[in-house]
């Protein structure tokens, strides 16, 4: 049976992220490891986690240098600290439903599959009423939202293939996403897209992001790489130093 690996990179997210953690030890098919990695957040990060009734190995990381919005990095860094045959790249406010990983392994172990698979829909919650209540307690905000691209299950060759993200564009959301996406595309990545609601989505913890996204750069950035008919190889992976345990 293949393995998988779920990597969460966290940043001053981190009650959201023990949510994330605590939500995964409910799955009805637990991962072999869950990696998470503070991206040069506060240190109370793991405090959260050793609190958590942990029934699969937590591998906890941080990256030590304070470099804006290293989410690059932080993947990167989980992706060399697994061991999976498959890994579950999620961002650290999308909350996975119980049977996440039991569906997708069974599609992948069924159809087999050794590409990338993508979600249909997600539910929205606000922040606090997700830390304060349990899930079957949570007000659903109305209207699904569809899961941005770079939240997937792939299987390790895919990450190697495309050699992982590119960390000289940290703090650049638009630019990151769109080179992901694009060397994907270029590498022809086999894609499927599982059809039902697979993740919450905790609204207040995308503030930042949606605040960095609409920096001019980004847009900038985006349009400039969007003209670009080559596909670009990733520069100076680990560009930091961290530490890292098993708790």
């Amino acid at each position: 049976m293949s393995t998988l690996s779920v990597i969460i990179p966290s940043y001053d997210q981190h009650e959201v992220t023990a949510l994330h953690v605590k939500a995964i030890m409910n799955s009805t098919r637990l991962p072999d490891e869950v990696i998470v990695v503070n991206d040069g957040g506060a240190d109370n990060l793991k405090d959260l986690l050793l609190k958590i009734d942990r029934k699969c190995p937590v591998i906890y990381a941080k990256i030590n240098e304070d470099i804006p919005w290293n989410y690059t990095g932080a993947r990167n860094l989980g992706f060399f600290l697994s061991r999976g045959d498959y890994v579950a790249i999620e961002d650290t406010d999308h909350i996975p439903y119980p049977d996440v990983y039991e569906k997708t392994m069974k599609y992948v172990e069924e159809h087999k599959f050794n590409g990338r698979i993508l979600f249909d829909k997600r539910r929205k919650v606000y922040k606090q009423d997700a830390l304060n209540n349990p899930v079957d307690k949570w007000t659903l905000i109305p209207k699904d939202r569809v899961p941005h691209d770079d939240l997937h299950i792939l299987h390790r060759d895919v990450y190697l293939k495309v050699k992982g993200c590119d960390e000289r564009f940290a703090g650049k959301y638009a630019w990151a996403c769109t080179d992901w996406r694009r060397r994907l595309d270029r590498a022809k990545i086999k894609t499927e897209r599982l059809l039902g609601v697979y993740y919450y989505v905790i609204l207040e913890a995308e503030t930042n992001t949606l605040e960095r996204r609409k920096h001019p750069d980004n847009y900038w950035l985006a349009r400039q790489r969007k003209g670009e008919e080559r596909t670009q190889s990733p520069e100076g992976i680990l560009r930091f130093t961290y530490t890292y345990e098993t708790l």
